[in-house]
């Protein structure tokens, strides 16, 4: 797995997975790693690495997250490569303003600040950070459909335009609980939302009773992300498996 920072002696893991990115059910080549610890004060460290290096051309990411005990993001660092473009972003979080700095390689440092809504989640593309889904549902919605503001860095944003911040909306709606099957393992009573994306484009997605992604899945596009390896450490259960 490809670090940003090195995991430090004042961190305490608490789990860690992968991935598997799949087209029309067959296995692309690519992979995401991912790891969260945790620091004295309660705030936690989600590192992932999305490995393309097995696919022409395939996407690199590799991404480092602070938030806060309360889940609440501070900080984000990532790594971006894809064909020639060479990227690398902070993106700093506070209310409703998010500061960045980002280089694309071929072009100068840009630094600039992005409005947003209060109460947004943030969207950074590897499969670990999509708990925005039921971060950002509220329990007064009851069932309902809800729009989330959500930030997502650009990936496909072309030349100095690259990791540029986008302020955007998904629309999420809870589809009860049911059994996902992995080859990670099977999770009972996992939580199933249906989330539409700012494009229109629909999602499915399952969590665990910790909030780890266990699937996530865009029907209409074939695209499947399915955890194939899973450890909790914090509280000493350990649910593994390979596939």
């Amino acid at each position: 797995m490809r670090l940003l920072h090195e995991i430090g002696p004042e961190e305490t893991p608490v789990s860690k997975g992968r991935y598997r990115y799949l087209v029309e059910g067959e296995p692309t080549g690519q992979f995401e790693t991912w790891q969260i610890t945790r620091l004295p004060d309660g705030s936690e460290i989600v590192r992932a690495d999305v490995d393309g290096r097995r696919m022409p051309d395939g996407a690199n990411l590799v991404t480092h997250l602070l938030r806060r005990a309360d889940g609440r993001p501070v900080r984000l660092r990532l790594r971006y490569t894809r064909g020639e473009v060479k990227a690398a972003g902070q993106y700093t979080f506070e209310e409703d303003v998010i500061r960045i700095a980002r280089q694309v390689a071929g072009y100068p440092r840009r630094q600039e600040t992005l409005d947003i809504a209060t109460g947004y989640e943030i969207d950074y593309h590897p499969v670990i950070a999509h708990d925005y889904v039921w971060r950002g549902y509220p329990a007064h919605a009851r069932g309902r459909k809800w729009a989330i503001p959500i930030f997502s860095p650009d990936l496909w944003a072309e030349g100095e335009d690259a990791l540029i911040g986008r302020a955007l909306r998904f629309t999420v709606r809870p589809l009860g609980r049911e059994l996902c099957r992995t080859p990670a393992g099977e999770f009972e009573q996992a939580r199933h939302f249906e989330v539409v994306l700012d494009d229109g484009v629909r999602a499915l997605a399952w969590y665990n009773e910790q909030g780890i992604p266990l699937r996530w899945y865009y029907p209409d596009k074939e695209y499947d992300f399915v955890l194939i390896a899973y450890t909790e450490s914090l509280e000493g259960a350990n649910v593994s498996g390979e596939g």
